[in-house]
């Protein structure tokens, strides 16, 4: 299969069916580069600009755990979507074939649950979160592929990432009917989890059945289980053996056992006690007689003096030179704003004069008017589009009675405006000729 959008985008085959569309891999041609484009039948003018609006609204949040919407626009009665192309396969696919242990499967429902909080800081949630509209990477990490169309109440939020939970631990492409189902089905699948992990798992799900949990408090709650520590049963006895040496090793040091003992044994209990020995007794004497203190305090009082001698001597010499510097024909005490020059005005300027507030003109300037697009459209004219909104550009197409389809770039022109029309404005047209428009996303 091979279709192309326009003179730029070339659908080559599908990849999976989603609620509202299909998605096809796809190319590039202007920028030679592989796509994602989701196909989505749109009947009527109306419908087609609210759809458009909200991805709009949606290609402004960019996150590794979603797919990034490149482009939109029209195709004879389909609005296409341009996304990133992305390595890996949509997790129905892998349902059967995946050899993802418990650990990581909590762990990677934890990440997408991370991923859906930061989404909701920016407006956008509702969206679906179960297998149909999931995408697994080659390193077993999940992404949402579209993010912008309203879900089931039953996929959604917490309930949705428990669904997910159980479709991927079951290789089901169905969610649990009943929490008992839920419960009977993921335990004996979630494998590495230690039993109080599985435990704290199912009675969070139980809440979350019960739709007492928010999706925050969800994440939370995954943060806290997947940090529970296995029982502690090496440590103990990894503990243990060092405390036994401690008795054999004093008992030889006092007991003359050199002749008997082997060099080796020898050395290492005569040379460890040593040095706790010689510790011990030159603790004591750390404290300083009262003469050798008073020796260390005539010692450092010279040098003190010496340091403060100087500093006062550098401020004295400082002192000295803004004083002078002050009397110097073109110094500050001889600019307009000084007096007349005394030793009380030298000694005020001393210290930096504040800067002069500028005087600032309170008369509010005339705002520069903002040439408005002219809206009335020429018969026989191509309109001129550039700098207009979406919805005048296409109420000055519809005047002219031409046809038209509009691309979203992004583009240092204000956001939502045309920056750019093809063919260019004021030609001649017939009517029924197309214009195509491209708006502006912003940087």
């Amino acid at each position: 299969m091979e279709q192309r959008i326009g003179e730029r985008y070339v659908l080559t085959e599908p990849i999976h069916p989603l609620a509202d569309g299909v998605m096809y891999a796809g190319k590039d041609l202007s920028l030679h580069r592989d796509v994602f484009l989701l196909m989505v039948e749109k009947s009527g003018d109306a419908s087609s600009s609210d759809y458009l609006r909200v991805l709009g609204q949606a290609a402004q949040f960019s996150d590794e755990r979603f797919f990034h919407i490149l482009n939109a626009g029209l195709a004879e009665n389909h609005v296409y979507t341009v996304l990133t192309a992305q390595k890996g396969t949509p997790l129905p696919a892998q349902l059967g074939r995946h050899r993802m242990r418990g650990t990581e499967i909590v762990s990677a429902v934890f990440d997408l649950g991370k991923g859906m909080q930061e989404a909701m800081e920016e407006g956008i949630s509702g969206f679906s979160v179960t297998a149909e509209n999931m995408w697994l990477t080659e390193d077993n990490r999940l992404k949402v592929m579209n993010y912008w169309s309203p879900g089931k109440l039953v996929s959604r939020g917490s309930l949705g990432l428990c669904t997910l939970l159980y479709q991927i631990s079951t290789h089901s492409k169905q969610g649990p009917a009943t929490f008992d189902q839920y419960q009977e089905n993921v335990v004996p699948n979630l494998t590495g989890l230690t039993n109080g992990q599985k435990e704290a798992l199912l009675a969070l799900s139980r809440r979350v059945f019960r739709e007492e949990v928010s999706l925050s408090s969800f994440i939370f709650s995954l943060r806290e289980i997947i940090a529970l520590e296995k029982p502690a049963e090496a440590p103990p006895k990894a503990f243990i053996p060092p405390a036994p040496p401690v008795e054999p090793v004093r008992e030889p040091v006092r007991e003359p056992v050199r002749e008997s003992a082997p060099p080796r044994i020898q050395y290492q209990q005569e040379e460890e006690p040593a040095p706790e020995r010689v510790r011990r007794t030159e603790k004591p004497p750390r404290a300083k007689e009262p003469e050798a203190e008073e020796a260390d305090t005539r010692e450092k009082m010279p040098l003190r003096r010496t340091i403060w001698t100087l500093g006062t001597a550098a401020v004295v010499l400082l002192g000295i030179a803004v004083f002078m510097y002050m009397l110097l024909p073109g110094g500050p005490s001889k600019g307009p704003g000084s007096g007349s020059g005394g030793t009380a005005g030298n000694t005020a300027t001393a210290t930096p004069a504040p800067t002069p507030t500028p005087a600032v003109n309170t008369a509010t300037p005339e705002p520069t008017p903002t040439p408005t697009p002219p809206t009335d459209a020429v018969p026989g004219q191509i309109p001129n589009l550039i700098g207009m909104t979406q919805e005048a550009a296409e109420q000055a197409v519809k005047a002219a009675g031409m046809r038209y389809s509009f691309f979203i770039e992004p583009n240092p022109a204000e956001s939502g405006t045309v920056f750019r029309q093809d063919p260019p404005p004021n030609q001649p047209a017939n009517k029924g000729d197309r214009v195509t428009f491209y708006i502006s996303k912003g940087q």
